[in-house]
């Protein structure tokens, strides 16, 4: 059965429609996008603003663990040290679950409907591998509130902390893993695998090369956290004799499959190599600020035509639309000046970047895509005024919505309805279906 819906103005993600008829097709795509007729009469399903869902590129769901302790780190291996590994210590299947489902459950009433998920506890507390449940308790989690998921599985070798013995798997356990589960998984509507090293000091030089592989057998980018910290430059140029990405460089591993998570301490070289090879690159504007690593060289990069997708990393918020706000702000001050990144392509950075960078047909409104958008309620007070611009021309309108989109809303009220694979998840603010109260008491009393 076709599902028809009307907008009023519809965002494909390049351009603004007036008066469109979006139709869905039994398998969640978009069958078709058309103006509606003059004397066709409206669906009942009809919203004043049709646009993508957001496409969170990375996060770990079970930091929303350690929002309490946010303020207290005195620096970054402070807040490593003292909340992040004695909180992976404790994790089990049902902690990891009800964290998971509670971050999906807001990233959804926020307008996110596809989520990266950046996977790196990867064994049960004594070590031993946990054969993949807790992977699959995240995409169960991602399945209980209907979001669609991407599992970056990460591969990891490297112990130096108790800590990470959560974390740590011999390189052919975590290769073979990785491909079971992506296996396990080919076809599915709403879950994909890609592999992830998690970093220059988490995998060996061996692993990440066998990581950068992987995605050749099964057609997917690869993702690898690189250059967040000041002192990742000199970690790598100790190891190795290379600043982090000439690493991937001259191991012959970079290319247009690498997505770059972080990539804050770049130097004029490294923004040559992005442009160069095509990579891809997940900014998280909120951790970075809340972890203190630095700010992206994100105008340079974006004019060098590197898609920067954004992602909301640890967690303490969930909204993309406040990163993308906050990835202009931070330029702001910094370069004392305004201006540096166009509502446009911050636009781009919330959800077809985003979607590049995971490999996935989603992003933008378009025939084939998935069905994957929101619907906004323009009366909503945070949407307000940008609409009484309509008197003007579509683009300048195109121009007022956007700005009051990302700089103005706020999402879990302005958004009338938030719809995955042309199912409606959210409607007026709610989960259609996930009680919170009801599933949480027992785990987080």
């Amino acid at each position: 059965m076709t599902l028809r819906i009307y907008a009023r103005y519809l965002e494909t993600g390049k351009a603004l429609l007036e008066h469109q008829l979006l139709e869905i097709d039994g398998q969640g795509c978009i069958a078709s996008l058309r103006p509606l007729a003059q004397d066709e009469p409206v669906p009942l399903c009809a919203y004043d603003y049709l646009l993508p869902g957001c496409v969170n590129a990375h996060s770990h769901a079970f930091q929303v663990l350690l929002r309490p302790s946010t303020g207290q780190p005195q620096h970054f291996k402070d807040w490593v040290d003292r909340f992040l590994y004695p909180c992976v210590l404790e994790l089990d299947e049902e902690r990891l679950y009800a964290s998971a489902v509670l971050v999906f459950h807001e990233m959804l009433r926020a307008g996110i409907t596809t989520v990266g998920e950046f996977h790196y506890v990867n064994n049960l507390p004594d070590g031993q591998s946990s054969e993949q449940v807790y992977a699959r308790a995240l995409i169960r989690a991602a399945e209980t509130v209907g979001l669609r998921i991407c599992l970056i599985r990460t591969l990891y070798d490297q112990r130096h902390k108790p800590g990470q013995v959560r974390f740590q798997e011999p390189l052919a356990q975590a290769i073979s893993q990785t491909e079971s589960l992506a296996q396990a998984y080919a076809g599915h509507p709403l879950v994909s695998v890609l592999p992830a090293p998690h970093s220059l000091h988490g995998a060996s030089r061996e692993l990440i090369c066998a990581g950068a592989e992987l995605p050749k057998r099964l057609g997917t980018p690869w993702h690898i956290h690189l250059a967040e910290q000041p002192g990742d430059a000199n970690f790598a140029l100790d190891r190795y004799g290379l600043r982090p990405l000439a690493c991937l460089e001259a191991w012959g591993i970079l290319d247009a499959d690498a997505c770059i998570v972080h990539g804050i301490w770049f130097d004029d070289a490294d923004l040559e190599r992005m442009q160069r090879y095509g990579c891809r690159q997940v900014y998280n504007p909120l951790t970075n600020m809340a972890l203190g690593d630095g700010i992206a060289r994100l105008p340079e990069l974006l004019q060098r035509g590197v898609p920067v997708a954004l992602g909301t990393d640890a967690n303490t918020d969930s909204s993309l639309f406040l990163e993308a706000r906050m990835a202009e702000y931070l330029q702001r001050s910094q370069k004392l000046s305004m201006g540096h990144v166009s509502a446009e392509q911050l636009f781009a950075m919330t959800n077809r970047y985003g979607a590049h960078a995971l490999g996935l047909p989603t992003g933008n409104l378009a025939v084939g895509q998935a069905a994957d958008f929101l619907g906004v309620d323009l009366s909503s007070p945070s949407m307000l005024p940008a609409l009484y611009s309509s008197s003007a021309s579509i683009d300048t309108l195109r121009q007022a919505l956007l700005n009051q989109l990302l700089f103005s809303a706020i999402p879990q009220e302005a958004i009338q309805a938030v719809y995955v694979a042309g199912e409606k998840r959210v409607e007026a603010g709610q989960h259609l279906t996930v009680d919170l109260a009801a599933r949480f008491q027992s785990v987080f009393s």
